[in-house]
């Protein structure tokens, strides 16, 4: 077996000890996770996401609005 299945075996530790032991470890591990996973749904990967998209919208307002104020068009 490896590490911490030994030492779960050789301790005899149940669910409740391994809670009590690295309980908030598992707890911070897991909220870290859901709030990547809810800024990765929110914000979307490319333009897949609700906030992704209205970024880009308004990206591209800026820069459009900024174009026609300096007069420059066509730059890339």
């Amino acid at each position: 077996m490896c590490g911490v299945t030994d030492h779960i075996v050789e301790k005899g530790l149940n669910m409740k000890e391994i809670f009590q032991e690295y309980g908030g470890i598992l707890i911070t591990v897991v909220a870290i996770l859901a709030v990547i996973g809810v800024i990765t749904f929110l914000v979307g990967t490319d333009d897949q996401g609700a906030i992704g998209q209205a970024f880009n919208v308004i990206i591209s307002n800026f820069t459009a609005q900024a174009d026609a104020s300096t007069g420059i068009t066509g730059v890339n």
